[in-house]
């Protein structure tokens, strides 16, 4: 009955999306076809696997024509059961696509829960020192009183099993109730390939520090052992008299690293790229990041190392390595300084587009930015008080108010500081604009 229930809303799906009957009728066919090659199995084995192979066949049309990935990549994810929610989330992520279309992805299902969550660890990605896991959350109770903390790879005994150098995650809820989640780990060894566990930690909202609840998930790399490619580029363009390096390029199976060095003597501080992208000799691009880790700060403070989407996969006669446009403001302007007792910007850069500091409580203020329909960016983290004391944001929020404003929201540490506060920006909606074009093979 789930099955049939699955089928007639993917059969909706597709005749609301106005598809031609024939791809239907060819995709059901396919199905047919694909299950006679299982003829050796007993009957009622092979009529399931008809009737899961045609609804397959119609999730692959519903997967490419609602969601935008190609339709190898839908025909891969259709033969994972319990896939089909992560497939949005990879939507816009290409590398990861190409990854499970080239057969680069485990399946794991490990499963542990306590009283009040249920966690499955459905499968990973990796490449030589990094780890994507696909995580499905479902809460047992009707609200989720706990979040997750924390995710570590512990062996089996618990102690930490790796360094890990960074990590990122994104969310997908399901009603309210279930969450889907992508986690990326980045380490500072090779990922090792005996047993291991991925822990998650869960914590209450009001104290994060305190661990409420722990499942661990046991795994074992299987997939074969990949070599990422590093090429050097060490070519400098210059955009609007600013001068930027592409030191080097280096793919893997999971992203690829542009480590771009931007010159000391330069006037603005550039935040990043807005349209950093490789692409093919037919146009093909692959671009940032969107959920996962886009960017990584080393020791040189003129470094960084961007991250786009991986064409590991994919085979290339000519690459060029793209960027029109960045983000960048005066150096001596690139901070705020705000009093957060009596809600005063007292300082902020030339064109003013800070405005309506307000307090709630004693810990969480919001500030209004200018920032346009396609600014997205959070422009605080570390901060200063009057004394020099250096303080950390514990949370922040960010909220659309219209198509030219957006609130950053900034949960201030428990503990005594001197105002003014002042905020060095990590992002800020002004930019500098180019056409560069770099030659990488």
């Amino acid at each position: 009955m789930e099955e049939e229930r699955k089928l007639k809303k993917w059969k909706a799906e597709i005749e609301k999306a106005a598809l031609p009957e024939e791809r239907l009728e060819a995709a059901i066919q396919n199905g047919f076809e694909h299950a006679k090659t299982n003829r050796r199995k007993k009957w009622r084995v092979v009529k399931r696997s008809v009737f899961s192979t045609v609804s397959a066949a119609i999730l692959i049309l519903a997967f490419a024509a609602l969601i935008r990935v190609s339709p190898a990549f839908a025909n891969a994810i259709a033969s994972f059961p319990g896939m089909e929610r992560i497939v949005e989330m990879i939507q816009d992520n290409k590398g990861l696509q190409m990854a499970i279309e080239n057969d680069h992805f485990q399946v794991i299902d490990s499963t542990d829960s306590t009283e009040n969550v249920e966690v499955t660890l459905k499968g990973i990605i990796t490449d030589e020192s990094s780890l994507v896991a696909f995580i499905e959350i479902k809460y047992k109770t009707n609200e989720q009183i706990d979040f997750v903390s924390d995710y570590r790879i512990v062996d089996v005994d618990g102690k930490d099993a790796v360094n890990v150098k960074n990590s990122s995650s994104s969310y997908h809820d399901e009603d309210g109730a279930d969450l889907t989640s992508i986690v990326e780990i980045e380490f500072n060894e090779p990922l090792p390939m005996e047993q291991l566990m991925l822990e998650v930690q869960f914590a209450n909202d009001t104290d994060r520090s305190k661990i409420t609840e722990t499942v661990r998930l046991p795994f074992q790399v299987q997939l074969q052992p990949v070599k990422k490619e590093q090429m050097k580029i060490n070519e400098t363009t210059i955009v609007e008299g600013q001068a930027i390096k592409i030191n080097s390029i280096t793919v893997g199976p999971i992203k690829t690293a542009v480590e771009v060095e931007y010159a000391p003597e330069n006037t603005k501080k550039i935040f990043g790229f807005e349209d950093l992208r490789i692409v093919d000799e037919n146009g093909e691009e692959w671009t940032s990041i969107k959920n996962g880790i886009s960017a990584r700060y080393v020791e040189d403070p003129y470094k960084v190392i961007y991250y786009l989407q991986s064409n590991y996969f994919q085979s290339s006669d000519e690459l060029y390595l793209e960027f029109n446009k960045l983000m960048a403001l005066e150096k001596d302007e690139a901070f705020i300084v705000i009093h957060t007792e009596t809600e005063d910007i007292l300082q902020q850069p030339k064109d003013k587009r800070f405005s309506n500091v307000k307090m709630h409580g004693s810990s969480f203020m919001e500030v209004e930015l200018q920032g346009g329909k396609d600014y997205y960016h959070d422009p605080f983290s570390t901060f200063y008080d009057a004394e020099g004391k250096e303080l950390r944001s514990k949370s922040g929020s960010f909220s659309r108010v219209n198509d030219k404003k957006v609130t950053i929201g900034v949960e201030l540490p428990n503990e005594d500081f001197a105002n003014p506060l002042e905020f060095p920006l990590h992002a800020y909606p002004t930019y500098i604009k180019g056409d560069v074009r770099v030659k990488i093979k």
